[in-house]
């Protein structure tokens, strides 16, 4: 009888270790309720540090962020747009004589993030340097651009992003409208020939750069610039006809990418500059931070793990296997806690990012979970798969990981988290199911 156990666990650990994706929805769930002895700990020791997040590929993303925050924990951050600009068909013909009415750049609303009551002060500059569309351009690149911005005005841009704009007698949806100089629109009235026989080396593209806000706190755009709102519209009229228009659009095929820039030493944040600017990674055990755009990463080791079932001569077999992350300032009124967590796995001989076994790549996003639990406050990882196989030595996996905002590249939510602590109930901690054999 001992012996058919013992086989029976060790095909259900084959089961469990193989790569099947249906498979991983059932780790824990059929056979946790029939094995005897199963046992429950969550009080694996876990190192967890924040620090800055390495370079993120922003290039061509699904949508762009545009604005300026001021974070009393992770300080001033400002985002802006590099962008190319097509023309709507295969030529420009604005007829003989034309004369600009106004020049218009609007960008469509597809988001925001922070105080929507705040004006942010929005640049707009014609760039010296082509978009290469076999470049990879990341969060902290740049591309030359004239200082001098093309802005009729430099007020600030307040924003209602949720309301539709009357524009003649249309109704369109929530997006900037940000008025260039005249001077601007008849230098593009004037060169028709450039325009269309060498359009991109003539008009190589925009930089939309935002610089401050008004207000306590600012705000972070979720743009769409490859929408049909979105693009540079000129108003004319010529010899012929009054009212004419002629809109710049940015299409699928247009270069663009995002900028950000974070300036952390303007946080008031006493831990957070120590922990992550300072690298004083004890402090990982009081609180912990990520934020979104190219920003902040969390790194958690899990130092003892293989050592805490070496005694059981890897006779053990994980059931269910969570990581529990906290949010420590729920109640934060415009800096709100991403939707979205992930985690990334290390490579153990190269310390290459990878796919964890258990992320939602190789299974799905209920299983894997790093959504947001609003009634708890928390986070939930099931990570039952990498903890098996780092206990029985299988993969090349270290036994750390980095926690990040998904999606990171366009979203710039942050997030303070509970710590280490021991003490804490709330702590980042590890709960682990298991039985031995």
């Amino acid at each position: 009888m001992k012996k058919i156990l013992t086989c029976t666990l060790v095909l259900l650990t084959c089961i469990m270790l193989s790569s099947c994706k249906d498979e991983h929805t059932n780790i824990g769930e059929d056979i946790l309720g029939n094995l005897e002895n199963t046992e429950f700990t969550d009080t694996i020791t876990l190192q967890a540090y924040s620090v800055l997040e390495d370079t993120i590929n922003t290039t061509n993303t699904s949508a762009n962020i545009l604005g300026h925050l001021s974070d009393p924990v992770f300080g001033k951050s400002s985002a802006g747009i590099f962008t190319q600009l097509a023309l709507s068909g295969a030529a420009v013909n604005f007829g003989s004589h034309p004369v600009i009415d106004s020049l218009v750049l609007t960008i469509q609303i597809a988001g925001y993030y922070g105080d929507t009551n705040s004006c942010v002060g929005i640049r707009v500059h014609q760039l010296n340097e082509k978009l290469d569309s076999q470049t990879n351009y990341y969060q902290n690149s740049t591309v030359s651009f004239d200082p001098t911005p093309l802005n009729y005005s430099l007020t600030g841009y307040p924003i209602r992003p949720t309301s539709n704009i009357v524009v003649d007698t249309s109704v369109l949806g929530a997006h900037l409208r940000i008025r260039l100089s005249q001077q601007f629109g008849q230098y593009l009235l004037n060169h028709q020939d450039d325009l269309n026989n060498h359009f991109n080396d003539f008009l190589k593209g925009l930089y939309i750069e935002s610089v401050s806000h008004t207000g306590n706190d600012g705000y972070m755009l979720l743009t769409n610039m490859t929408s049909a709102l979105s693009g540079l519209i000129v108003y004319y009229h010529n010899d012929q006809d009054h009212g004419q228009r002629y809109t710049f659009s940015c299409s699928d095929n247009c270069v663009r990418f995002t900028k950000f820039n974070h300036e952390y030493s303007s946080s008031s944040n006493t831990v957070f500059i120590q922990e992550v600017l300072q690298g004083q990674t004890s402090l990982g055990s009081d609180k912990l931070f990520v934020q979104g755009g190219g920003g902040v990463k969390t790194r958690i080791t899990f130092p003892y793990l293989e050592n805490t079932f070496a005694a059981l001569n890897n006779r053990v077999i994980i059931h269910r296997a969570e990581l529990v992350i906290t949010n420590a300032d729920p109640d934060e009124k415009f800096f709100i806690q991403p939707n979205l967590l992930t985690l990334q796995g290390i490579g153990k001989s190269d310390s290459a990012i990878r796919f964890l076994p258990d992320d939602d790549y190789y299974t799905s996003d209920n299983y894997f979970g790093g959504s947001y639990d609003a009634s708890k406050s928390e986070y939930r990882f099931r990570i039952t798969r990498y903890v098996q196989q780092l206990i029985l030595q299988q993969g090349d996996w270290s036994n750390s990981v980095n926690l990040i905002v998904r999606g990171s590249a366009v979203r710039p939510h942050r997030l303070v988290m509970n710590g280490t602590d021991p003490a804490s109930p709330s702590r980042l901690r590890l709960e682990v199911t298991y039985s031995t054999y």
